[in-house]
């Protein structure tokens, strides 16, 4: 049967895309600052808002898994317009939550995981096909239009929730109006990974490279920490220090959007200073993600909300350089035809990370009454912990990373 030619690309085919994923992003994190409006005006406990990031994560992970290789078989559209048709729904249900029942937060929350699952694991697949300009550059265009998406998210909702009626459905509405744009946009973008004939051969969902010790060591050890560490950054630590802020939503919403901001900010620099192999990225992460929840320590204990932005800003630093590393390990361990699922597999171990903040709102008063010390000593013992898991991670991730890796889509087998 005759194939009809795939439509020519320009160099600024990828936008469309992008424009796409961005809008994903937007509507995944707008829900940072939305924690302080739950607890506030709803009356929802800690445990219960951080849990709806948990519950975020649980719907991602299955849609990374199942779609990124459905998206190398089927084609990166057929995943990323029903995406986008999810995550419409998504913000439809999450705005009628709190005047029906709050338990379709959740509900809700696990079906925007579930598109953001989708979308990332075909979109990122995507934007580096069309990258034809400069293909390097593919997972790094990724990464930013992503990031700047859930930067501009949380932004949005912390001033439309703060300031505009009905806060707990205006941000909601906004990204259900972007998600039609960027369904529009996306459309007619010309297919890169041209369906395959036949039914889909039976492969593993997590590709066998996914499951060697170089993977491990390179990417898995430290991947949870690349949003486990931005989530603290604006779940957690602020809570400790809403008391004298005088806009307490627009303050979570700028400090979440500080954190993403500046991951997008430093990721050109980052993928300059691991051409020149500088330093292993994911070790240059976990330095920075140690001095944020330092920094994030000392915030809690003195009490200073200005502190939570500086540390917003390392654990950005860490954000940014983490998923840099994580994309550029993925796309040289990954053969052709295995790219979209082990970027589904690398964005489901970073996603554990959302789960962080639930953990941190149970550790933290347990290990305060097995110590017999204050909630906030407890939860910045939690905090110093992490450093110490990060400091000791970093030798064997190190060794891992500096060796070579030949990329398996080009470099021929020995033998």
């Amino acid at each position: 049967m005759h194939q009809s030619p795939i439509p020519t690309l320009t160099p600024r085919t990828w936008w469309r895309v992008g424009a796409a994923m961005f809008t994903v992003g937007f509507g995944a994190n707008l829900f940072a600052p939305m924690l302080e409006v739950y607890r506030s005006q709803d009356g929802l406990s800690e445990s219960f808002v951080t849990g709806m990031l948990g519950i975020y994560a649980a719907g991602l992970v299955p849609a990374l898994l199942v779609f990124g290789p459905v998206s190398d078989h089927r084609g990166r559209r057929a995943v990323m317009r029903p995406a986008l048709a999810v995550v419409t729904v998504a913000s439809l249900i999450l705005a009628t939550a709190s005047h029906t029942s709050d338990w379709l937060l959740y509900a809700g929350r696990w079906i925007m995981g579930f598109g953001v699952g989708m979308a990332m694991s075909s979109g990122s697949a995507w934007v580096k096909q069309l990258s034809t300009d400069r293909p390097g550059a593919g997972p790094r265009r990724a990464t930013v239009v992503l990031s700047a998406g859930f930067g501009a998210g949380p932004l949005a909702a912390g001033l439309l929730a703060q300031f505009l009626p009905a806060p707990q459905i205006t941000p909601f509405l906004v990204h259900t109006v972007l998600a039609l744009g960027a369904a529009a946009l996306v459309w007619t973008v010309p297919e890169t990974q041209p369906p395959a004939r036949g039914p889909r051969t039976r492969q593993p969902l997590v590709p066998p490279v996914a499951l060697t010790g170089r993977f491990f060591w390179v990417v898995a050890a430290w991947a949870p920490w690349v949003f486990g560490t931005a989530t603290v950054a604006f779940a957690s630590i602020p809570s400790f220090v809403l008391g004298p802020v005088r806009w307490p939503v627009a303050y979570l919403g700028t400090v979440a959007a500080a954190v993403m901001f500046t991951g997008v900010l430093v990721q050109p620099l980052a993928a300059r200073l691991g051409e020149r192999g500088w330093l292993p990225l994911s070790v240059t992460g976990l330095g920075a993600a140690s001095a944020g929840l330092v920094l994030g320590a000392l915030t809690v204990t003195w009490h200073q909300s200005w502190l939570a932005f500086p540390t917003a800003v390392l654990l950005g630093v860490s954000y940014g350089f983490m998923m840099v590393a994580g994309l550029k390990e993925v796309e040289l361990m990954a053969r052709p035809h295995e790219l979209g699922a082990l970027i589904g597999v690398f964005y489901t171990l970073t996603y554990v990370g959302f789960g962080v903040p639930f953990a941190l709102s149970l550790a933290g008063p347990a290990v305060a009454r097995l110590a017999g010390v204050g909630a906030t000593t407890g939860f910045v013992w939690c905090l110093l912990f992490g450093v110490l898991v990060c400091a000791v991670s970093a030798v064997p991730v190190a060794r891992a990373a500096s060796r070579a890796v030949p990329d398996p889509g080009t470099t021929p087998p020995r033998g």
